[in-house]
């Protein structure tokens, strides 16, 4: 008994089917999930920018940063509140309205937070050693972070090779990691009582 060319061809077009549907419903939960991910972990990382801002406080009795140093780190951290309020609107609108101008914005936005911040805190100048332990430590993290944002982010065709794989190792680290770090680094105990109580109040809750 001969099979019919058309009877042949119905199981086979059933299982392409199955096969592209499994494939867009993997691609649908894989940008989800880089969005959802990001835009978890973006709220706390503009919590951090922020109370850079307050490590500017009296760090032991009597003694105080100079202006130049406070203007530097203020610097530090209204750059990184407002590169990373412009990164978060961006995820925003790619969710909302997905479009690989934008995937392109969020990459040049990062591009700018990896640029912007490193050099930011290498003029500072900060002359405490403990201070720019903490600032530095501070910076690093958002950066680290951000970096591994981009390692989720869907490859577009016009995307340069060494961007498609810069970083693909980075771990993203969820939210409540990403406060246990800030605190710990940043705002934890060390270098005396007086130090220490100083810089508690940077704490992210």
């Amino acid at each position: 008994m001969k099979l019919s060319t058309t009877s042949l061809s119905r199981p086979i077009s059933k299982m392409v089917l199955a096969i592209v549907l499994s494939i867009s419903l993997l691609a649908t939960g894989c940008s989800s999930q880089w969005i959802s991910i990001a835009l978890a972990d973006l709220p706390v990382l503009t919590s951090m920018a922020l109370n850079i801002g307050t490590l500017i406080t009296t760090l032991e009795s009597g003694k105080q940063i100079s202006s130049a140093e406070a203007t530097a780190i203020q610097s530090i951290s209204a750059q990184a509140s407002r590169d990373l309020n412009l990164l978060a609107a961006l995820y925003n609108d790619y969710k909302a309205n997905p479009s690989a101008n934008t995937i392109q914005k969020i990459q040049s936005v990062i591009a700018d937070i990896n640029q912007n911040l490193p050099s930011l805190l290498q003029s500072a100048h900060i002359n405490d050693p403990i201070l720019s332990a903490r600032v530095t430590a501070g910076v690093n993290l958002i950066l680290t972070t951000v970096a591994s944002f981009a390692t989720l982010i869907p490859q577009t065709p016009g995307m340069p090779t060494a961007q498609k794989h810069a970083g693909q190792n980075l771990p993203v680290p969820q939210a409540s990691e990403l406060k246990k770090q800030w605190n710990q680094q940043v705002c934890g105990a060390g270098g005396g009582e007086a130090i220490s109580s100083a810089f508690s109040s940077c704490a992210v809750r």
